[in-house]
C-alpha cells in the first residue's frame, strides 16, 4: 500500500481513510473497470461489436483487466456489489446469444457463451504479446472487421 499511495501522490494515512486494506483497494479499482466496460456496451448497437469493445477495453486498460479477469487471492463473495457486477458481465453475453440461438438450451447457450468468452479473452492476451505490440492497429483492425465471421465459425456451427 506503500508504494501505491506514494506513486498516487497522497500519504499513506490518506490512503487507508479510503480503504481498509489492499483487498478493498482492488475491489473498487476492479468495480470501476466494470463500470467502465458496462458504459461502453451501451453504445454498442450491434452483438459482435460488444466483443470488440470488450478487446479494446482490455487493450487500453491492461492492469484493471488482469485484476478483473485475472487471477486475485481476492475473495469476491466479500463485495457483493462486485460480484454483481461479474456476473452482469458474462449475464450480458448470455442475453445477447439468445436473439442469435432462440432455440438453443440453456446448457449449449452456456457452452457457446464460454466458448465465445474465452476466444476473446484469448484474443486479448494474443494482441498484448510484446512481439504484437507494434501490428496492434493492424490486428485491432483486422479483429473489428472480422469478428462476426470468427465467432460465427467458432460458435455458430
Amino acid at each position: 500500500m506503500r508504494k501505491v499511495a506514494q506513486k498516487a501522490g497522497v500519504s499513506r494515512t490518506a490512503f487507508y481513510r479510503h480503504f481498509k486494506n489492499k483487498d478493498d483497494l482492488k475491489a473498487e479499482l476492479m468495480q470501476r473497470g466494470f463500470e467502465t466496460l458496462a458504459k461502453g456496451s451501451e453504445d454498442v448497437e450491434q452483438f459482435f461489436s460488444y466483443g470488440v469493445h470488450y478487446i479494446r477495453f482490455g487493450l487500453d486498460y491492461p492492469h484493471i483487466y488482469d485484476l478483473m479477469f485475472g487471477s486475485t487471492n481476492l475473495d469476491i463473495s466479500l463485495y457483493p456489489d462486485l460480484k454483481a457486477q461479474s456476473n452482469a458481465s458474462f449475464d450480458e453475453l448470455l442475453e445477447g446469444l439468445k436473439s442469435f440461438m432462440p432455440d438453443a438450451s440453456d446448457k449449449k447457450l452456456m457452452i457457446k457463451a464460454v466458448n465465445i468468452w474465452a476466444s476473446v479473452h484469448g484474443l486479448v492476451g494474443l494482441l498484448r504479446r510484446g512481439d504484437l505490440q507494434d501490428g496492434k492497429s493492424e490486428q485491432l483492425k483486422w479483429i473489428e472487421n472480422n469478428l462476426e465471421e470468427y465467432l460465427k465459425m467458432t460458435t455458430f456451427r
